[in-house]
């Protein structure tokens, strides 16, 4: 307690608080608060800073991939026919027809279509919401920092809901790009409940897929596992099994144990040989505050490279891009991915969820992946929808319908089980 002129108050309060009737000497001093309020938070939101931006016109957004077939043999003999291809290939007003009537060709196969075809993906979009309410009285009233307080309420929250979409871009484990909240998702399916809370698939959806996308599904994926984590359905580390595919859970453990282990370049380096053969190329590292200074101290316990003070008495500390053998890799700190945050993750061969364990995913993956092939899909921007008054309560909204959109599943992989 402290004591004005013979009057306690409790430390930190101002002289405005002393009740009216005091008397002494220093009742008349004003408050000495600044005009201003500090955020103590941040408020960056570096995964999507870093990718493009696109529009939505439906509920279920979709977008097509293509491949190229292997590269191999495509010699013919000089003077060679024309052949027309079997593979139930139906032409439309060729050759040998009439009219609009279409017509199987061919009984030679030298020409025949094989190879992959072309994939429609797609990804259910998500409303994000946040609501304030404000009494008429806190609106009036003049206060330090703040002209109205509807409107610092708006952008505060504003902020928050731009946070809350980092996270779920980044920590979308278990969530697939076509499931609804309190809705199981089965592979195959893609129509969520109606009135349910519809949930995008965010980065962990995509990555992973087997042998759904795989250009070369002897690599066994781009995704990296330490530890006791395992790919879904997989009979070992690094290898996917029959559940892995669009949508599943993303990381499974071994039943022995949750353990972690540390970041090694060897993982970063394998990772970026499965992209680059399975057709991507990343540049982008994006880890935990944690696992960042994990990575610079590698450059030293890995590589062995000595830190030189430079001629003006500066050692650097931080590696910003490690050339790999694959190409050039920022190496980029989010804030997000150090949060606590609690996942069940399913045991092995026991997908109805019997052995699940709840993991914290605070310093558990490393994300790699090339920005060009992201980007937010907008059904509709972010805007306040005024409410209006509820007695004497100014009531506002803010909301957006967005999803993710990812142009090559293929170019993108995830290091988990980092500790």
């Amino acid at each position: 307690m402290a004591t004005v002129s013979g009057y306690q108050v409790d430390t930190g309060r101002s002289y405005s608080d002393v009740p009216s009737g005091s008397r002494g000497r220093d009742i008349s001093q004003r408050e000495d608060l600044a005009n201003f309020i500090s955020m103590l938070t941040r408020d960056e939101t570096p995964f999507m800073s870093s990718i493009g931006k696109t529009k939505a016109t439906a509920i279920y957004h979709e977008w097509q991939t293509d491949q190229l077939n292997a590269p191999g043999n495509s010699r013919i003999g000089e003077g060679t026919d024309y052949r027309i291809p079997t593979t139930g290939f139906v032409g439309s007003g060729s050759a040998g027809t009439t009219g609009g009537e279409s017509q199987t060709f061919g009984t030679d196969s030298t020409f025949a279509i094989t190879g992959p075809q072309r994939s429609r993906l797609g990804n259910y979009t998500q409303i994000n919401g946040k609501t304030i309410a404000v009494s008429g009285t806190r609106r009036a009233i003049d206060q330090a920092g703040v002209a109205d307080e509807y409107a610092y309420q708006l952008k505060k929250r504003g902020t928050e809901l731009r946070r809350d979409v980092e996270f779920d871009l980044i920590h979308s484990f278990n969530v697939s790009q076509a499931a609804a909240q309190g809705q199981s998702f089965t592979p195959g399916t893609n129509a969520p409940a109606y009135g349910g809370g519809r949930s995008m698939g965010g980065y962990q959806a995509w990555i992973n897929q087997g042998p759904v996308l795989e250009t070369n599904s002897a690599l066994g994926g781009n995704c990296i596992y330490k530890g006791d984590f395992r790919a879904p359905g997989a009979g070992g580390p690094d290898q996917p099994g029959s559940e892995a595919g669009l949508g599943t859970h993303t990381v499974e453990h071994g039943g022995a144990g949750v353990g972690r282990a540390p970041l090694a370049l060897s993982d970063i380096d394998l990772a970026m040989q499965r992209i680059y053969q399975n057709g991507g190329k990343a540049n982008k590292l994006m880890l935990s505050p944690k696992l960042r200074r994990d990575f610079s101290d590698l450059m030293v316990t890995d590589s062995g490279v000595r830190r030189n003070i430079d001629m003006d008495g500066k050692l650097r500390q931080s590696v910003d891009v490690y050339m790999s053998d694959f190409g050039d890799v920022m190496v980029v700190p989010n804030y997000i991915m150090g949060l606590s945050h609690t996942v069940m993750f399913t045991e092995t061969g026991r997908p109805d969820g019997s052995g699940a364990t709840g993991v914290d995913v605070a310093d558990f993956s490393a994300l790699l992946y090339d920005p060009m092939w992201f980007a937010i899909a907008t059904l509709r921007p972010l805007q306040e929808v005024d409410v209006g008054q509820r007695g004497d309560s100014t009531i506002g909204m803010m909301v957006e319908e967005m999803t993710l959109e990812v142009k090559n599943p293929q170019g993108c992989s995830a290091i988990y089980g980092l500790e």
